[in-house]
Order: C-alpha cells, then sequence, then structure tokens
C-alpha cells in the first residue's frame, strides 16, 4: 500500500486521481462529504478519482478542482494540480492528418530561402500566441479555486519580543484558532473523534476540559493560532506539511513553550500540603527564574 507523505504518494506512478481516493478514504471520508465542502459536483469529483478525463470540463477549471480537492485533504494542491496537467496532456487523442500532394508548378514555387523565411515567421507567432494565451488563462484556474477554496496569506516572521514574559504555571484551556481555513481532526488515542471538519478564517474550537488525551491531525499547522489560556504555543510543525498524533494537553502544549528558543519556565514556590504558603525564613534567597536557551 502507498503512502502519503507531505501531501504526494511515494509511487510515482500512482495517478492523481488514485492518490485522492486513498487520501479522502484513510480520513473516513465520502465524496457527498468532499463535494458539499468543496462545492465541486460529485460527478466531477467522481471523474477525477476514476481518472475519467472525458467527463471533465476544460483543462483549466479540472486543474483548479484537484487544487481545491487535494488542500482539503491536507495535500499539496499546487504539485498535484500540475501532475494533473501532465496526465491530461498525456491521454488527449491526437489526429491523424494524411497530406495531400499535386503537382506544382515550378514557376509559381517559392524559392528555398523564402520558405524557410516564411517557417521562421510562422514558429515566432505561434510561440507569441501561446505564452500570450498562456498569460490569459490563469485567470480561470485562479477563479475556479478562488469560488471553493481559500488561498492561505502568506504568514509574516513573528518578531521576536524584547522582554519574554514566563510561561504561566498554571493550566488552561487549549484553544485552536484559524488564521486561514484548515480542515483539522482531535481525537482520542482509542479513536475516538472529538472534532473533525474544516474551520474558516478566525473560528475557534476549544479542546474540552474533559478529554483524556487529545491528539491533532492537520495538514496546515501553520495556519493554526494554539493557546493554552493566555499562553500563545509555538507552531506544532514546518509550514504545509501534515502532523498527527501531536497532544493537546495543555502540561504538553505549555512543555513546548517551554522548550521553544527564547522561552521562560517560571519556577512556583513551594505550597504546603495543608494548603498555607510556608513562612520564608528572614536572609533566605529569591527564587529566580531560569532562560531556556536553544540547544
Amino acid at each position: 500500500m502507498n503512502e502519503v507523505r507531505n501531501g504526494l504518494a511515494e509511487n510515482a506512478s500512482a495517478t492523481v486521481g488514485s492518490q485522492l481516493r486513498a487520501a479522502r478514504e484513510s480520513q473516513s471520508l465520502t465524496l457527498g462529504e468532499i463535494a458539499e465542502r468543496t462545492r465541486i459536483p460529485t460527478r466531477h469529483l467522481n471523474a477525477i478519482e476514476s481518472d475519467d478525463h472525458s467527463g471533465l470540463p476544460a483543462a483549466t477549471y479540472s486543474s483548479g478542482f484537484v487544487k481545491t480537492y487535494a488542500r482539503l485533504l491536507g495535500l499539496d494542491g499546487q504539485a498535484m494540480s500540475q501532475q494533473f496537467r501532465a496526465e491530461l496532456s498525456e491521454h488527449t487523442p491526437r489526429t491523424a492528418y494524411q497530406e495531400v500532394y499535386e503537382a506544382a508548378d515550378p514557376a509559381r514555387t517559392p524559392t528555398r530561402g523564402i520558405a524557410w523565411a516564411s517557417l521562421l515567421v510562422a514558429a515566432v507567432l505561434i510561440l507569441g500566441f501561446l505564452y500570450w494565451r498562456g498569460m490569459r488563462t490563469e485567470n480561470p484556474v485562479a477563479v475556479a479555486a478562488s469560488a471553493t477554496d481559500t488561498a492561505p496569506a502568506p504568514v509574516a516572521p513573528r518578531p521576536a519580543p524584547t522582554a519574554p514574559a514566563p510561561v504561566a504555571a498554571t493550566d488552561g484551556a487549549t484553544v485552536l484558532t484559524a488564521e486561514s481555513g484548515v480542515w483539522l481532526r482531535v481525537s482520542e488515542p482509542d479513536g475516538r473523534k472529538l472534532f473533525e471538519g474544516l474551520l474558516d478564517t478566525g473560528k475557534s474550537y476549544t479542546v474540552p476540559a474533559e478529554a483524556v488525551d487529545p491528539r491533532l491531525l492537520t495538514g496546515r499547522p501553520n495556519a493554526l493560532k494554539v493557546t493554552v489560556g493566555s499562553t500563545v504555543i509555538p507552531p506544532l510543525g514546518p509550514p504545509e506539511q501534515r502532523i498527527r498524533d501531536v497532544s493537546l494537553k495543555p502540561a504538553a502544549l505549555l512543555g513546548r513553550a517551554a522548550a521553544a528558543p527564547g522561552g521562560d519556565v517560571a519556577i512556583p514556590t513551594p505550597v504546603p500540603a495543608s494548603g498555607n504558603a510556608a513562612p520564608v525564613p528572614a536572609g533566605a534567597p529569591t527564587p529566580v527564574t531560569t532562560q531556556a536557551g536553544p540547544n
């Protein structure tokens, strides 16, 4: 069985349709659910997965559908769209033309130099037309993609704080906020799903406090802002790469924040079992805050 890694199948001979079908089935999604989320007709989705190119619209719109479908599954939409265009070119039937030669009048036959000059001019005109048409065909792809999928805005690098605040020693609720549209799944290790679906820009999901060990699966960790209480957690994975089984427990996320370069770890004052603060002897040193530097 082919494994899907970083949005592409390891088997280079697999078609785009088979890769999309395998990724959809691994996420337990149906064609009806995909059609509802992307607004792509079910017959077109079925034709893409079945490699039935005869039932698809023009190549520009079909490749836009593939890009939207792939991004919803957490795959590399741009690479899948390019591979799909190549498959369309390979399977497009070519019409054979039979040339008919007629006897020409030698007096009216152009010289070899004129013939070569005419061919050169025709080649230049054809190349110019193809370049112009290629520049214009980018708009239909953008229209088809924007109608069903929102491209993520580039994430600006976060400036380093001049005086980083210490990580809070107490736990808080884990909140996932979508900075751009992103599909994600939060589930327990036993397979029980807590949340699965497309989180629109600005929408948030709060992990239930009674969750035992919630784990995250998504193909775009850079599109999520993760907070525990008032603490902002660093990105959970590289941009545009699938992550899975990432713990969303507050303690694990606060540990990530403390281990990140420039993060501070607060050392709380010990509290006795009775709940009253232990008296501090006179002349005792003040508790200090240690800063975890980069390894």
